[in-house]
């Protein structure tokens, strides 16, 4: 069986879910499930769990598969975890961007029903992604597949409020809202220059202590627009990069940042780090974003701990 798990409340699937129903109600190939809130999963992924599941499909944004990653970690063993894909039905898409199936919501779904009716083959077509584990403090562990803090959450603020309610969506927005950023940054903007005090320890290298600027990690191959904002080597599942707000020679530095070949200058003395590790552990006041979701903690109530779970299976196509 070939399942698929719909949020009705997802960007791209507002104004196209009808579309998405109608073509999968009429292919006895796929069961299609159409949830309302997050709340709804549990109840979803517990009814599949006793099925034979070929596949599945989460249609919605970073949130909703966020969601989905942690329920299947409840409901299933690691033996058991089914084939996922994704499809881009969300605001921001940035996990389908890296392990979904390419192309406009519409064009995803006809790849993947073709894909279903010429077999299903899966060879040359999966690819394995960790997942993060956020542990913040006291609070019930969380699943996603990018975390940021600093200056991401005011870019994040501004995306909500400029571009998102105006109905923009996917890389475009990402990116837009990655330009602004920057330039409030380079303008010294208070909106956007707020660096984060964080201390930062991971099981490789030594201890940092800082005014983080930008603080991101990941587990994907590339964010939006291809981008690859880590450099760090080693063979750690968790990509981590971090850029303090004494940072010399930004702007010139962060083309080079962003594909991941960073120009000499970019070096742990002049507050550029990035490294490779199992397990990451903060100290900070203030809040996070995960794949969506803002999550205030504070340092008095434990470190933000973040390790690899899974890796969980993707059919990309």
């Amino acid at each position: 069986m070939i399942a698929v798990i719909s949020n009705r409340n997802s960007g791209h699937n507002r104004d196209r879910l009808g579309v998405v129903a109608a073509a999968l109600d009429g292919d006895p190939r796929f069961r299609h499930v159409i949830t309302d809130a997050a709340e709804d999963i549990p109840g979803v992924l517990g009814m599949l769990a006793g099925a034979s599941l070929r596949l599945l499909v989460i249609n919605g944004g970073d949130g909703t598969a966020a969601a989905v990653f942690a329920q299947l970690f409840a409901h299933f063993s690691s033996s058991d975890l089914p084939l996922l894909a994704l499809l881009p039905g969300g605001t921001a898409n940035m996990t389908a961007g890296d392990v979904g199936i390419h192309g406009s919501l519409q064009t995803a779904l006809r790849r993947l029903q073709a894909w279903a009716a010429t077999g299903c083959a899966t060879e040359g077509f999966v690819v394995e992604r960790h997942v993060l584990r956020v542990d913040p403090g006291a609070q019930p562990p969380r699943y996603g597949m990018f975390f940021g803090a600093g200056v991401i959450m005011q870019g994040t603020a501004y995306a909500h409020r400029e571009l998102h309610a105006r109905g923009l969506r996917d890389d475009f927005s990402l990116g837009l809202g990655m330009v602004r950023t920057l330039w409030g940054l380079v303008r010294r903007d208070p909106e956007f220059w707020q660096p984060l005090p964080v201390a930062v320890r991971s099981d490789v290298g030594e201890a940092l202590e800082c005014d983080a600027l930008i603080l991101a990690v990941s587990t994907l191959d590339r964010l939006f627009l291809g981008l690859r904002p880590f450099w760090g080597k080693g063979a750690g599942p968790l990509k981590w990069s971090l850029i303090e707000g004494r940072a010399r020679r930004l702007l010139r530095s962060f083309p080079g940042i962003l594909r991941g070949r960073p120009g000499r200058a970019v070096i742990p003395d002049a507050g550029y780090h990035s490294q490779r590790a199992a397990r990451i552990a903060l100290d900070m006041d203030g809040s996070f974003n995960l794949d969506g979701e803002i999550v205030a903690v504070a340092r008095a109530a434990g470190p933000v701990v973040i390790t690899a779970a899974g890796p969980l299976r993707f059919l990309r196509l």
